[in-house]
């Protein structure tokens, strides 16, 4: 079996974004991943603004509180009189500041008689003051190529003046669940079927990623079918997902048709829930095979599918890594266990202000109620038990 960490590796080793870039406009970039790194064009402040409303004084020596009111100045507004010692303009919050402003106080610490200002506080030079570039300087990288836009970065790009921006195009992917034994939810149920709780897992998932995802139904248990239908869709989208047909069975004709048309590289990952595991190559999509338990699925999809599909995405590295905490435990497990387990737990604050982890009930691969309540996954290396106080890293659930 092949360790957790060394699947992971591998898996990232051997993919990388193949997608072609297109531009879209700044209003229709939330949640797409930048193709070009976003360039500032001008600074951050543009020009030396106040902080606050108040007023602009200049005090060249220090310890002045008494000054004469000469001008007020509007935001959009620019006053190019130099200030001069003892002097102030009534000014408002994002308006330019007048040449030669040494400080802003503000308007709650002042009293104005007609033309005389005097402060009843203490004035610290460059207070309240916005300077020219002290954020951003012209050709500062803001966003590097492969950043999901955020709201914040719209924002950001938009204070740049950029209607539009070049992103990768969407990946498409096409989802498959495998075996007689399925059933589509809404049909009669017969004996020995079970309702496809995964297909709809994934597809709903999966869209949530910003993947363009379709509905490649149920394969049944005939190799030629199996074959047909994964050679069309290799033809058609950048990802192939298929659930059940990963493991050792006799029926299991999933993996042999990959074989036969395209590449497979198997697996028995040492991890529960998910042993079962493999990836390969339908013409010109990547496949992944997760395996057929609605937990095992989701537990695969999460700590193995997610990373390498954000790298196909064309996102960051950092965005490859698994996000993680370190919180305590609020439980105990009974026994230990070889192979690498991730116990599905919710995390949150305690009574006393802690951070834990508590263990949810019904921890079985076909237990999918559990995953429902879960926000993350607690990572419990082989051969540990955990005590109740121990500090436990966890993988939040994305």
């Amino acid at each position: 079996m092949l360790d957790f960490e060394t699947a992971l590796t591998q898996l990232l080793a051997t993919h990388s974004c193949r997608l072609g870039s297109e531009t879209v406009c700044l209003s229709e970039s939330m949640g797409r991943i930048l193709a070009e790194p976003l360039i500032a064009r001008y600074p951050s402040p543009l020009f030396d603004n106040s902080a606050m409303d108040g007023y602009a004084v200049c005090d060249t020596q220090g310890g002045l509180q008494d000054f004469t009111v000469v001008s007020r100045v509007m935001a959009g507004e620019i006053s190019n009189t130099p200030l001069q010692h003892g002097q102030a303009v009534r000014i408002f919050t994002g308006a330019a500041l007048p040449p030669q402003a040494t400080a802003v106080v503000l308007q709650e610490d002042c009293r104005v008689e007609g033309d005389k200002l005097h402060v009843g506080a203490t004035i610290k030079a460059g207070q309240h003051m916005r300077l020219k570039a002290e954020e951003i300087k012209e050709d500062d990288i803001l966003l590097a190529r492969g950043s999901m836009m955020s709201a914040a970065a719209v924002s950001l790009t938009a204070s740049q003046g950029c209607h539009e921006l070049p992103v990768y195009r969407k990946m498409r992917a096409v989802v498959f669940s495998s075996g007689n034994e399925l059933t589509e939810p809404g049909a009669g149920l017969g004996e020995g079927k079970i309702y496809d709780a995964n297909r709809y897992q994934l597809i709903a998932w999966l869209r949530t990623l910003g993947i363009e995802t379709n509905d490649g139904g149920i394969l049944p248990d005939d190799l030629m079918q199996t074959q047909a239908a994964l050679q069309q869709a290799g033809d058609q989208y950048d990802v192939i997902i298929t659930s059940g047909g990963a493991s050792v069975g006799d029926a299991d004709y999933l993996k042999q048709a990959l074989q036969n048309i395209g590449e497979l590289t198997e697996h028995s990952i040492a991890i529960k829930p998910g042993k079962p595991f493999a990836w390969g190559k339908a013409g010109g999509a990547h496949v992944f095979v997760l395996p057929g338990n609605p937990v095992s699925a989701f537990v695969t999809g999460q700590i193995l599918l997610l990373p390498v599909l954000n790298k196909l995405m064309g996102k960051n590295e950092a965005d490859w890594q698994l996000a993680e905490l370190y919180v305590t435990a609020a439980f105990t497990t009974k026994k230990a266990i070889k192979r690498r387990e991730f116990l599905r737990v919710r995390v949150e604050t305690a009574d006393n202000g802690e951070t834990v982890a508590r263990l949810l009930p019904n921890q079985g691969s076909a237990m999918l109620a559990t995953c429902v309540a879960a926000n993350a996954l607690c990572d419990v290396l082989p051969n540990t038990l955990i005590k109740a106080g121990n500090k436990v890293r966890v993988v939040l659930l994305k």
